[in-house]
């Protein structure tokens, strides 16, 4: 493995200014760390749509705890915009189509950053309404989209399900229980809370910043799910679900649920260059932070410089 002098020179190299720091932990040890433009061990940055994958976690522990009887309960039993019979595949999506990406509602994502889509969502008294509003394209389970209506919809359903602010159930079931600690995430007006993207004014009135965590912080979401659930001694989430969340769904081979996948690899992704990936067989995992633009710059030759697949 290539050491920290060989990762600071490729990125001067390559003139990544906007990285803030990488970390590569091995087999129960960091053995790289190191931080750019000001940041530190205890510097945080934005982790965008890793969020997403907190929440397939937190997904994992509402069936754990029986909150949730199955995966594939339809949504309309939750949300009732979805049972009021507007769209004949409303009551055909389930919690697992979510999760996969494959729920069918219309979505496109816009470039750099810029949706059209969630900027509408943005001005809408009522997010969950809107988007059962929005037209279901392909039959539910048949099709993969990367989309933020169905990370938004799941959301709503664990608000339900918990009975609570989505917020306050990651922090005392996962956040706690990893050492994770995080400011509350921004909230729509109609109180869903939502931290994949960029923050705007929530109920607060202010301009809040999605969850900001720090290099070790995302190193312990990679340390739980290569550890089956474990941490520190104690069962956050079932072997079996991590098992169900890293396996390629039928739609797409690279995702399972709200992980992306590769052939020796599997991890959570942000826009901007917010990543872990977590390399099991040779229980390794490396943590980039990086500070996002609207161009959306991505570090995958980073991390293959890493595991060796790209030669400096």
């Amino acid at each position: 493995m290539i050491d920290g002098r060989e990762i600071d020179e490729y990125i001067k190299t390559k003139q990544y200014r906007l990285i803030n720091g990488v970390l590569v932990w091995q087999d129960g040890k960091t053995i790289i760390e190191k931080y750019y433009n000001g940041f530190t061990r205890e510097s945080r940055n934005v982790i965008r749509s890793v969020v997403k994958s907190i929440l397939s976690i937190s997904t994992g522990i509402c069936l754990n705890q029986g909150l949730i009887k199955s995966l594939d309960e339809p949504i309309y039993k939750y949300l009732n915009e979805f049972n009021q019979g507007m769209h004949p595949y409303h009551k055909a999506i389930t919690i697992r189509h979510l999760l996969t990406m494959t729920s069918g509602i219309y979505w496109v994502g816009g470039v750099h950053y810029h949706c059209p889509q969630l900027s509408v969502l943005r001005r809408s008294s009522n997010w969950i309404e809107h988007i059962a509003e929005t037209d279901v394209v392909n039959v539910p389970g048949t099709k993969f989209n990367y989309s933020e209506f169905d990370v938004i919809l799941l959301t709503a359903v664990l608000q339900v399900v918990t009975s609570r602010d989505i917020f306050d159930f990651v922090n005392e079931n996962l956040y706690k229980p990893l050492n994770i600690s995080s400011g509350p995430w921004w909230k729509s007006k109609c109180n869903i809370g939502y931290s994949c993207a960029e923050g705007g004014e929530g109920n607060s009135g202010k301009n809040e910043s999605p969850s900001n965590l720090t290099a070790h912080e995302m190193l312990s979401i990679g340390q739980l799910f290569l550890q089956n659930g474990m941490y520190n001694g104690k069962q956050i989430v079932s072997k079996e679900y991590v098992a169900e969340a890293i396996t390629p769904s039928k739609q797409n081979k690279s995702y399972g649920y709200l992980w992306w996948l590769g052939e020796d690899y599997y991890g959570c992704r942000g826009f901007g260059g917010q990543n872990i990936t977590v390399v099991p067989e040779k229980k390794e995992i490396y943590v980039i932070q990086a500070t996002p633009t609207a161009r959306g710059k991505e570090y995958d030759d980073v991390i293959e410089l890493i595991k060796g697949e790209v030669k400096y």
